[in-house]
């Protein structure tokens, strides 16, 4: 950033209105009005003792500055004590400035945004040296004014803030706490859910084998003799076969009928006849040879009877076979039944693959168990109750508090609220040079440095250590050659001969100059990264000429870097300054 130019209207101590051009590099402004870094800073950093160092009591007081933003864009910064900030940009094509914005967080964002100004208080905590900033001038009556300055209007405009702020932020703590509270429930919904998932999963792939331990190991024993059974029951049937084809061989002649045989009738003829012989001829002797010829018939029926029981047995030999066979094939689909029942509820086509399904089942059987001790683990959290309530809930609450965090908008942070609140009633919170020790005044410009550079004290201390020397050893005119900060953070002072001591054991003429060394050396290395504009305010006037004139150079070098604008009492020799003002 850079300023251009610096308007002014019935300030105090300075002309009734006027226009200053300002340029890059070192710019030294001679006068005498203590109003002048008030007036330059006022529309940038507003403080509570403005009014105090500005108004004069003629009419309204009016400042305002001319700027570059970090794409050389030119602006205008107007403020009117009393009132509020009006940012304005230059239109290209009128050549006019036009009103951007009067409203002051925008304003405030375009320095940070645009601009690349830290806060107010680091800026003028740390850019602006004002005329007691030298250490045998800290305290005295210089800079700002004895009593506050309150700022009615702004403050009940910052406490409105404050108190919205307070609400935004407690709705998105509060939006903060739900979303993580529904964030783990919803984590907790998801492990459940999986955990039933996997447990139904392998409930399901278990239904391919819906069989007790008992009976798995009984079809497990069918399955693994199932090609023994088979082979046996083929062995029988096929021995059942062979004698079925033997009987058939072996064919019974037919019994010859017994009343168609003339044995039958000449014997029973025989023995009828010599009966009647021996009735008739009354010798009964001769019915005893009768007996002989019977014995013809009885042999015919004898051998009937004979063939006819042969018929009868090889019948009932090939029914016992028929029999045999239908029993061999019962028995064994019988036997085979409860496998193949098991084959079709697994739906598999052999044995051998029923066999793998129930290793598989073991496998699935331990894979339950473990499914169900996750299931009964993750049920015994006590959030688990608390899902099918609580989540509705939370989704609710976050979806109203979302819709009101996103109607409020944007709000500035807590913090710097009430440092501008605290302003505005008067109340300073810049951690400044006067309201610390001395002894900790060094250490406090260097933490403020390394804070705006975004380095540790050490780092910084290491990059900046041989300017540092030669800023001692210029100002100082070699009395002091270096400089430090021990491990306690107080800056020690070395001379050329080695003796050394600390920044308090100084005389006072001697620490102002090591001092001065210390600020530059800072601004310095400061203004080569942020390239904010450097304003000083008569900080040196104490000062011998020479002194003056030499750190007159310093600044002229560090001008190179950014824009210094310097406030002094008398002329600077020619060639000096970049640019001399005069209001």
């Amino acid at each position: 950033m850079q300023l251009t130019e610096l308007l002014f209207q019935k300030v105090k101590d300075l002309p009734g209105d006027g226009q200053l051009s300002l340029k890059p590099g070192y710019v030294a402004v001679v006068s005498k009005a203590a109003s002048f870094r008030a007036a330059l800073t006022a529309a940038l950093c507003p403080a509570p003792d403005d009014p105090k160092r500005l108004v004069d009591g003629g009419g309204p007081t009016r400042v305002g500055v001319g700027l570059l933003s970090g794409n050389n864009s030119p602006f205008r910064l107007l403020r009117e004590l009393g009132g509020t900030r009006q940012l304005l940009r230059l239109d290209p094509a009128t050549r006019k400035f036009e009103e951007v914005t009067d409203d002051q967080l925008e304003i405030d964002s375009f320095l940070r945004v645009e601009c690349g100004m830290p806060s107010s208080d680091a800026y003028t905590g740390f850019f602006v040296l004002e005329v007691n900033e030298l250490p045998s001038l800290r305290g005295k009556a210089a800079a700002a004014a004895n009593e506050a300055y309150v700022d009615h209007p702004r403050v009940k405009a910052l406490k409105d803030e404050l108190e919205m702020t307070g609400k935004f932020e407690a709705m998105q703590d509060r939006l903060f706490k739900v979303a993580q509270r529904l964030h783990d429930l919803e984590i907790l919904a998801d492990k459940l859910k999986n955990a039933e998932s996997d447990l139904a999963a392998v409930q399901n792939e278990l239904k391919r084998s819906p069989w007790s331990p008992e009976e798995i190991k009984d079809l497990t024993a069918k399955a693994s003799r199932a090609k023994d059974d088979l082979k046996k029951r083929d062995d029988a049937l096929a021995d059942v076969a062979k004698k079925r084809q033997k009987a058939a061989q072996t064919v019974t002649p037919p019994a010859e009928p017994v009343l168609t045989s003339p044995w039958f009738y000449g014997g029973l003829l025989s023995g009828i006849a010599a009966d009647a012989a021996a009735f008739f001829l009354r010798r009964p002797p001769i019915a005893l040879f009768g007996l002989v010829p019977l014995l013809a018939p009885l042999i015919s029926v004898l051998r009937w009877i004979e063939g006819d029981e042969a018929d009868k047995q090889a019948a009932a030999w090939a029914q016992e076979l028929k029999e045999r066979e239908v029993k061999l094939k019962k028995d064994y689909d019988a036997e085979q039944a409860p496998l193949k029942a098991a084959l079709r509820a697994a739906k598999v086509d052999s044995a051998q693959d029923l066999l793998a399904v129930f290793k598989e089942r073991e496998v699935l059987v331990k894979r339950r168990e473990a499914a169900l001790e996750k299931l009964q683990k993750v049920k015994m959290e006590p959030d688990v109750l608390r899902l099918a309530v609580e989540m509705p809930l939370l989704e609710a609450e976050k979806g109203k508090l979302e819709e009101q965090v996103h109607q409020t908008g944007f709000s500035r942070p807590i913090a710097e609220i009430e440092g501008d609140l605290k302003h505005a009633m008067g109340i300073s919170t810049a951690r400044s040079a006067a309201s610390i020790p001395d002894a900790e005044v060094p250490r406090h410009y260097v933490a403020q440095a390394a804070e705006l550079l975004s380095l540790g004290v050490d780092e910084l201390w290491s990059q900046m250590g041989a300017r540092l020397s030669a800023f001692l050893m210029a100002l100082t005119d070699r009395r002091v050659a270096s400089g430090k900060l021990d491990d306690k953070g107080t800056l020690q002072f070395a001379a050329p001969d080695g003796r050394s001591g600390s920044y308090m054991t100084l005389p006072p003429p001697l620490r102002d100059l090591a001092y001065v060394a210390l600020r530059l050396a800072l601004l310095e290395r400061v203004a080569g990264y942020k390239r904010l504009p450097i304003v000083i305010d008569d900080a040196f006037g104490i000062l011998d000429a020479p002194k003056r004139v030499l750190i007159a150079k310093m600044l002229k070098g560090i001008g190179t870097q950014a824009q210094v604008i310097h406030r002094v009492a008398e002329t600077p020799p020619p060639g000096t300054a970049d640019l001399v003002l005069q209001p």
